[in-house]
């Protein structure tokens, strides 16, 4: 069970790590600028929504930190609920 809470958090954490480096002033700010020239659908899930990031940063994470593919849906919506809460 506690594996799973450390996955959730893991994947919240790292969305919202992602987002405030990328903020103005931040070190990969000119990424954030790149990124911008990209179609606006995309804006969301790479630089300006910690909660829509979870889907671009989070999940990539958890796998590579081993998290099973299986319970990578519950994992996202959970850890996309803890990034809302983290960064109201």
């Amino acid at each position: 069970m506690v594996e799973h809470l450390i996955y959730i958090v893991l994947m919240a954490l790292v969305a919202t790590g992602a987002h405030i480096v990328q903020e103005d002033g931040m070190i990969l700010h000119p990424l954030a600028k790149l990124w911008g020239q990209l179609p606006a659908f995309l804006h969301k899930p790479l630089f300006t929504c910690p909660v829509c990031m979870v889907s671009v940063w989070g999940v990539p994470a958890a796998l590579y930190f081993g998290a099973h593919p299986d319970y990578i849906v519950p994992y996202l919506l959970a850890s996309a609920g803890l990034a809302a809460y983290l960064n109201r």
